[in-house]
């Protein structure tokens, strides 16, 4: 197993309007690899593909940069607004951010310097892959978003990734998010449980919780992400612009090794060594992950890294729209695939 830290959670919002003052701290010292000290978005295996990518086997046998031009130092967080607490205060060089945390941020200046997005994670709802979905239990009286009127509904983090579809959502249908329904934090591995024992009326899933709960028959979908704002990005890799500068070949070194991993994972020849490997991490029975890992039903991933800038900007214009952002984010402006080891299509 790779060695992960765990440090305090810290609240989008006032967490990050603090954690600014504190300024960037310095990564590495001169001389061996470059530690990349890396936050999470609040998931872990292969719904976030950087938690696998890093596991000791691949670094060891896959991995061509690991070990000589840079390091991981991986924080696992509840949600993309932890990682950007993390950026803001200098605690963190590279992350996983949602477009809500990214697009929050940057309008705060939460981040001495900037970000700037240099690569995919995954995308929600493209063509036949899976959509993060919110379920209710299969006998529940709630058949539409609007019978959520007066009901608990769990999510991950507030300003998480599932945060906008959600207020998307409840809004197309009526609803007012903060009057009408009582939103709640349960954390992923504990979102199925929390339905069936109705302390929510209602539950996000996502991978590989819904791989693993959804066959089970006794929860229902009641919409998706897809539903709420079609197909678009839904976390993606960020750095410091601080740490960029100073580390540009780290960086780089980074990110072809990711690539480098996906590749790895999605070789139908490693199949049963990346089942083995992912199984032993996340302690997932090998059945569920064969169900679904780098086939239809998983998110859709890039295997060159790459993410189309208006899949980002559409969540972001989305919540403007609707009121969940106040101003307008030009994601063109911190957006540079370049530090990828191949082109991007225009």
């Amino acid at each position: 197993m790779p060695k992960y830290s765990r440090r305090s959670f810290v609240q989008l919002g006032a967490g990050l309007a603090g954690a600014a003052a504190l300024g960037p701290i310095s990564a590495s010292a001169q001389g061996g690899p470059v530690k990349i000290r890396y936050a999470t978005g609040g998931g872990v295996g292969p719904n976030e593909m950087e938690t696998i990518i890093f596991l000791d086997y691949l670094k060891q046998n896959v991995l061509s940069h690991y070990g000589k031009d840079y390091t991981v130092d991986m924080t696992f967080t509840r949600g993309t607004p932890e990682a950007a607490a993390l950026l803001a205060a200098g605690q963190a060089d590279i992350a996983t951010l949602s477009c809500s945390a990214f697009a929050l941020t940057v309008t705060k200046n939460a981040v001495p310097g900037g970000l700037t997005i240099i690569s995919d994670n995954y995308q929600d709802g493209q063509g036949d892959n899976a959509s993060n979905s919110f379920f209710v239990l299969k006998d529940s009286p709630i058949k539409t978003v609007a019978d959520l009127k007066g009901k608990k509904i769990g999510i991950n983090a507030f300003g998480s990734a599932i945060d906008p579809p959600l207020r998307v959502m409840l809004k197309k249908n009526g609803l007012d998010p903060r009057r009408d329904v009582q939103i709640v934090e349960v954390a992923f591995p504990n979102m199925a449980s929390a339905i069936r024992e109705k302390r929510v009326d209602c539950g996000v899933l996502v991978i590989p919780f819904l791989a693993a709960e959804a066959p089970k028959g006794d929860l229902r979908v009641l919409f998706t992400a897809r539903d709420a704002i079609g197909s678009s990005s839904v976390i993606f890799q960020v750095v410091t612009n601080s740490f960029l500068k100073a580390n540009e070949k780290a960086v780089r070194a980074f990110l072809a090794d990711y690539v480098q991993g996906l590749a790895w994972y999605y070789d139908p020849a490693n199949r049963a060594k990346a089942i083995d490997q992912i199984a032993d991490f996340t302690k997932s029975p090998k059945p569920v992950l064969e169900s679904y890992f780098a086939t239809s039903r998983d998110y859709y991933r890039d295997r060159g890294g790459c993410v189309p800038l208006a899949s980002i900007q559409k969540p972001i214009d989305v919540m403007v729209v609707e009121g969940i952002l106040a101003v307008k984010v030009d994601a063109a402006k911190y957006f540079n695939l370049g530090y990828l080891p191949n082109p991007c299509k225009a």
